[in-house]
């Protein structure tokens, strides 16, 4: 779902991409969204005090789309920082935006599927490997051996019938950077921050700023992604919180088209790793944003996101 809001000629794009996950649907986000239009007309957005102010309000009225609160939100960043003259980064960071190395995801392949994604990734400087039930970890040696990328893995959910401290090791011994969400979220109880090999990263167990606290003593980092915490807004607070809790941080996507990508490299400016492949993922990205070049998303520079959609969308 794209977002456009317009006052004093000036346009701001925000994008939501939900997740039946986490029970959003477009057709849901489209009618919340579509049902604040009177509410947002009463609006005064003159600073990034005011954009926070208007993420908390809006929520009664959107709750509980964290998706359509994430397209609202990203749409007044990109309009304020557009009518200032300046870069998103610019405004939410005070710097301009750096070049994001991104991990580059490589799904459930079948022998075939997997050769040839490997030669497309070849002179990649990250790939991420998702695992199944099976958590077969020839794949993570091909890429070590073959690519000679750094590769973390993401089970999601996946391993809760294996032997996680095993598979740690195992992944150690091949330099693995870390393991996502290895087991479902019920299963907290399980895990123990620093009790394996390699850090283990909370995907689907951190979803809004209110789970760090309860997360903290059983993950070694997070992966913040906008669209299911609410958009750039509360993503900066969560990745600022991770880091005096001693979190890793991460920010990752859904398959989203530029404009969410290009939000998800403002937060990625503070966050250790960066999982914001979703457009490149796409066939047909209907948005122009962040250039993609091997696995390193490069700024486009110009005021806002940098990302809007394109004539012929």
């Amino acid at each position: 779902m794209l977002l456009r809001v317009e006052r004093d000629g000036v346009a701001g794009w925000g994008e939501a991409s939900p997740n039946p996950f986490y029970h959003e649907s477009a057709a849901d986000v489209s009618a919340r969204l579509c049902a604040l239009a009177d509410w947002l007309r009463d609006r005064n957005i003159r600073t990034v005090h005011d954009i926070e102010l208007a993420w908390r309000e809006a929520w009664p009225l959107l709750g509980p789309s964290r998706a359509a609160q994430c397209a609202l939100d990203l749409a007044l960043w990109d309009w304020l920082a557009r009518r200032e003259g300046v870069s998103v980064c610019e405004l939410a960071l005070g710097r301009a935006a750096e070049p994001v190395t991104s991990f580059a995801t490589v799904g459930l392949s079948t022998p075939e599927e997997f050769d040839a994604k490997l030669a497309a990734l070849r002179g990649y400087p990250r790939i991420k490997i998702k695992s199944d039930a099976h958590a077969d970890l020839a794949p993570v040696q091909r890429v070590r051996s073959e690519v000679g990328a750094e590769v973390a893995v993401d089970a999601n959910c996946a391993w809760k019938a294996r032997d996680l401290a095993a598979l740690s090791l195992a992944l150690s011994a091949q330099q693995a950077l870390f393991i996502e969400q290895p087991l479902p979220p019920d299963s907290l109880h399980k895990l123990t921050r620093g009790s394996c090999a390699l850090p283990i990263f909370a995907d689907e167990s951190c979803v809004v700023e209110d789970d760090l606290l309860a997360l903290w003593p059983h993950f070694d980092g997070i992966n913040v992604k906008l669209v299911k915490c609410g958009g750039l807004t509360p993503a900066l607070r969560m990745l600022l919180h991770a880091r005096e809790l001693g979190l890793c941080t991460m920010v990752g996507c859904m398959l989203e088209t530029s404009v969410l990508i290009a939000a998800g490299c403002v937060a990625a400016q503070i966050a250790d790793f960066a999982d914001l492949d979703g457009a490149w993922l796409l066939a047909d990205d209907p948005c122009t944003g962040w250039r993609w070049e091997t696995g390193v998303l490069h700024p486009p520079g110009g005021a806002g996101l940098g990302a809007v959609p394109l004539p012929t969308f």
